[in-house]
């Protein structure tokens, strides 16, 4: 059922109940307030629709809590391979596929790079969080909050020539597996993966867990090819060996910081924020010119009716958020 309100002009009868009964002489002012309801209506319309595709506020992730007691909002599942990356089927099978938006831009950022640097060996990504995150103690007391992601070591074969292992493999002190496989670590190329890390625009990286004395080798290869004070000293805070945990010489753990937008909403970073604040004063230092919001990977994959009808939200409310957080940055240390 339609009403005729002035000269013309229709509106659904479920919006004359927004507005009070306007005299006859008032005519212009009822079809202003009809108006507005209609716009209320069409947005309560758009917001409808998005909340079927799972869409929370800005369209974006948001990690609660710390990464061993918390869960995630609006996790982005990795893709199962991508430039760069892919995942082997025991970890494919877990379902540990999911991360902020965060995490899952450094992990594609960083396989492009590598892709880029003509690596044929790729990232071999294994756990990152389930979906929703929280607990999840059958493999992992961390991993809860879409902020840490368990990779391969790049290796070589019994020849020494660069291979993309099959599964994990422990290494003793000098690099050399231990199942007698004649697998050895390949410094040089997991070096130059942790060296993107530590200066990856995507995420600011907090931790790099790891076995030490294989820490140790990277690093002495960092200053033997004359690699930038500065940034070996960002990889030595970051390759930390956990204390109260496996030792790492089977596979790399890195956890990122939370981003400025999750902490208002309850994220909590644990431990030395020194990684966190040398991004800060880089990003200030840097003439307040500050690098564009990388692309994100879709959390899902919207029909193609809903993607030629509606915007995406989701890439908005990315790049509200990270000129938000870049804006808080250059506020705080001006």
């Amino acid at each position: 059922m339609t009403t005729r309100v002035s000269d013309g002009l229709h509106v659904n009868s479920g919006t004359q109940g927004f507005c009070p009964q306007f005299p006859r002489s008032f005519a212009f002012a009822r079809a202003l307030c009809i108006l507005i309801g209609m716009r209320v209506l069409a947005i309560a319309w758009m917001l409808a629709g998005c909340a079927e595709l799972g869409v929370v506020s800005d369209g974006t992730s948001i990690s609660m809590g710390q990464a061993n007691r918390g869960y995630i909002v609006e996790g982005v599942r990795l893709p199962d391979r991508g430039v760069g990356f892919f995942t082997r089927d025991t970890w494919r099978d877990r379902g540990n596929r999911y991360g902020t938006d965060e995490m899952i831009d450094l992990i594609t950022g960083v396989g492009r790079r590598m892709a880029a640097r003509k690596i044929k060996e790729r990232l071999i990504i294994a756990d990152i969080s389930q979906r929703g995150g929280g607990d999840n103690k059958a493999f992992h007391k961390s991993h809860q909050s879409g902020r840490d992601v368990d990779l391969i070591f790049f290796v070589r074969d019994r020849g020494g020539n660069p291979i993309e292992p099959s599964a994990m493999h422990a290494f003793d002190r000098d690099g050399k597996a231990k199942d007698e496989s004649g697998l050895t670590v390949d410094v040089p190329r997991t070096w130059l993966f942790v060296r993107d890390l530590v200066t990856a625009p995507e995420a600011t990286v907090q931790w790099i867990f790891f076995y030490e004395p294989l820490a140790l080798k990277l690093l002495e290869h960092a200053k033997s090819i004359g690699e930038p004070e500065e940034i070996i000293a960002k990889a030595r805070m970051a390759l930390r060996q956990p204390g109260n945990s496996v030792p790492h010489n089977d596979h790399m753990h890195i956890r990122i910081y939370c981003s400025k937008a999750d902490k208002a909403y309850g994220c909590v970073d644990f431990g030395p924020m020194d990684l966190m604040e040398a991004r800060e004063t880089e990003l200030v230092a840097g003439a307040g010119v500050l690098p564009s919001p990388p692309i994100a990977v879709a959390s899902s994959a919207p029909t193609a009716e809903h993607a030629a009808s509606k915007p995406d939200l989701g890439a908005l409310g990315r790049m509200l958020r990270t000129r938000t957080d870049q804006l808080m940055l250059l506020r705080r240390w001006r």
